[in-house]
């Protein structure tokens, strides 16, 4: 393994637990701690940089950071998506129960308003950090599903393993201001912004599997979408 990849692996760790905002040691510095060049240290910094884990601030020096997580137009699971970026997922269970579908619900599950659904309230993390609060609902019919499976994980691993794979959603996102509630479990000022996403999954027959409400902090969440063959950005809230 090239010695800046191993600088560049500790330096990712240590930097992981350091607050936002950090100044780190000079180049200097760290160089003479790993006993390399300056050439090789700043090899290990750039892909930090890359990464969106420091940032270099011109005469000041150079400061840690928490990377901003694009989601893309792909795909991809909260789990997916933090590893793909070196993030360690987690989750804590806040919620499960069986409650009435309710309109808005049935309609999107294609169940009446009455029938019983899945409801289930997860804090996502990502290395230890808060990132969304995640609100779904699932057909009542998988709830032997999830009895047998590990919900602080990946949940679309978890319908994975049972034969049920995810092929579609819908997706709508728009800006909102956070509740005291969810302002508390996110770590945000009261009133704050944040990006509510509303995730709709299909499976590949078409059946509506999981509806997903999700508040993510405006701090760490971008939206990419796919126009033709160019990719453009909007920004956070």
């Amino acid at each position: 393994m090239p010695k800046y990849v191993e600088i560049l692996n500790e330096l990712r760790d240590e930097f992981r637990h350091a607050p936002s905002g950090s100044r780190i040691p000079t180049e200097r510095a760290l160089a003479t701690r790993f006993g390399v060049s300056r050439m090789t240290l700043r090899q290990a910094l750039d892909e930090l940089q890359a990464e969106g884990r420091v940032e270099r601030v011109r005469g000041n020096g150079t400061f840690v950071r928490r990377p901003t997580v694009a989601m893309g137009p792909r795909l991809t699971s909260f789990t997916e998506d933090m590893r793909s970026r070196g993030l360690m997922p987690s989750s804590r269970l806040l919620g499960l129960s069986i409650v009435p579908a309710g309109a808005d619900v049935a309609d999107v599950l294609g169940v009446a308003a009455d029938d019983e659904v899945v409801w289930m309230e997860r804090l996502r993390f990502a290395d230890g950090e808060p990132m969304c609060v995640e609100v779904t609902q699932l057909p009542r019919r998988l709830q032997r599903v999830l009895e047998r499976g590990d919900l602080e994980g990946s949940l679309h691993a978890l319908l994975k393993k049972e034969g049920i794979d995810i092929t579609s959603l819908t997706r709508c996102v728009r800006a909102v201001a956070v509740e005291p509630r969810e302002a508390r479990l996110l770590d945000l000022p009261d009133g704050a912004p944040t990006l509510e996403v509303l995730d709709v999954f299909y499976d590949v027959e078409g059946r509506c599997v999981q509806r997903a409400s999700s508040r993510y902090r405006y701090d760490r969440y971008e939206v990419m979408n796919q126009i033709g063959d160019r990719f453009t950005h909007g920004h956070r809230p």
